[in-house]
């Protein structure tokens, strides 16, 4: 009868401690959870930031690129025509005159 008290003792000990230690490893899985929520919070808001800045540098590219080739139409409307047959340059395509041809 006393060694099954005794057995019974070391047990319940058996069972605090494995207690103990799923209430620690529920605790740190709830840290690491909490962490991995903030990572990804973090990292969509730096992604939507870079989406931001990107979308800006096209509109940026895409203005500088319209200017350029209406600075190089209005040179060439105003240059005479057989200049680009005796050179042989090509005339310039820009933008949506490129959808005419």
């Amino acid at each position: 009868m006393a060694s099954f008290l005794a057995q019974e003792d070391q047990l319940a000990k058996r069972h605090e401690e494995i207690l103990s230690q799923r209430l620690v490893l529920l605790q740190q899985m709830a840290n690491h959870q909490g962490d991995k929520e903030a990572e990804k919070t973090w990292q969509m808001q730096e992604a939507d930031a870079a989406h931001k800045r990107n979308v800006a540098l096209l509109n940026k590219t895409k203005i500088k690129r319209s200017l350029r080739c209406l600075a190089v139409m209005t040179v060439d409307l105003f240059r005479p025509r057989r200049k680009h047959f005796v050179t042989h340059e090509p005339l310039p395509l820009c933008g949506a005159f490129r959808l005419l041809i």
